[in-house]
């Protein structure tokens, strides 16, 4: 929990579709927040290699998944953030935890909307959709034992369906304008252990998840596991 009174984290989390990418910069800009959102694209840059290699890699090495969660986590520890990502509400200390939600058909949708291009049809994506939900769910269970299904840490559940861009930020605003006041006092009960698993995993000084000053070199961990997890 941010304990500097100008201090204020935000959690941002959702399944994909919701919006999350959005509400994270809209809320980012109207609050003066960074903005932390980290994805496998990023990553790969990071590492040097291609994005397509990446989401083929995944599902057999969970490094990629630790990776991209300890950037998150590091940013994180800035005293005025904002984080966007599907386990957001998990990784940090936040002092204001959201979950954005839609329909499955909503989500599709818009998905589809916004990659016409690359998606034979909506059908495909609707199928496409809800086999990653599965994929993803069971992945966080394996790695963090966490279930993406439940929701009872968050503060907030928007319902994205039917409201627009504009009023997501400014439910969150208003949210989080509240919690800055009244000061939360809730803890991530996840975080410890998720911060264990990430350090054992990666091979790292457990204190860098805790001290930005920690100074660590993604390409360079990465190139160490992978020669590690060779035969």
């Amino acid at each position: 929990m941010s304990s500097d009174s100008n201090a204020l984290k935000i959690a941002i989390s959702s399944h994909s579709g919701c919006g999350n990418t959005t509400a994270t910069n809209n809320v980012g800009r109207t609050l003066g927040l960074e903005v932390v959102n980290y994805t496998f694209r990023d990553l790969a840059q990071d590492l040097g290699i291609s994005f397509e290699e990446i989401q083929r890699e995944a599902a057999k090495s969970r490094i990629y998944d630790f990776l991209t969660d300890l950037k998150l986590m590091r940013a994180s520890l800035r005293p005025r953030v904002v984080v966007g990502s599907r386990l957001a509400g998990w990784l940090i200390d936040a002092d204001l935890r959201v979950w954005l939600h839609a329909p499955l058909e909503a989500r599709a949708k818009r998905i589809f909307q916004r990659e016409a291009d690359i998606h034979a049809s909506y059908e495909s994506v609707l199928y496409r959709t809800l086999q990653r939900d599965e994929q993803n769910r069971k992945r966080y269970l394996e790695v963090y034992g966490i279930d993406i299904n439940d929701r009872s840490d968050f503060d907030i559940i928007i319902n994205t369906e039917r409201l627009t861009a504009e009023q997501v930020s400014s439910l969150i605003v208003a949210a989080a304008r509240w919690a800055s006041q009244n000061r939360l006092d809730r803890k991530n009960l996840h975080l410890q252990r998720i911060r264990k698993i990430i350090s054992d995993q990666l091979g790292i000084d457990p204190r860098a998840l805790t001290d930005n000053s920690i100074e660590l070199d993604p390409k360079g961990i990465y190139c160490k596991v992978a020669r590690a997890s060779r035969p």
